[in-house]
């Protein structure tokens, strides 16, 4: 089973559709869970639910994403 991690900021992290985060593609709020499923180019890559049954991944900042204990 994969680890659940969270947004551990008061802030939303931004969402990018490749690692040079040329395009955001959403936001994860703050609190909010998700997956990482890996790490590229010093960015986390994450799988978050954006709304009931749709999911999304994308890259994000690794420092506000935490594993959620």
């Amino acid at each position: 089973m994969e680890k659940m991690y969270f947004n551990s900021t008061p802030n939303e992290i931004p969402v990018f559709a490749d690692s040079a985060q040329s395009q955001r593609i959403g936001k994860l709020y703050a609190g909010s869970s998700c997956q990482c499923i890996g790490e590229e180019e010093g960015l986390a890559i994450i799988l978050y639910r954006i709304s009931a049954g749709v999911t999304k991944v994308g890259f994000a900042d690794p420092a506000g994403v935490r594993a959620r204990v």
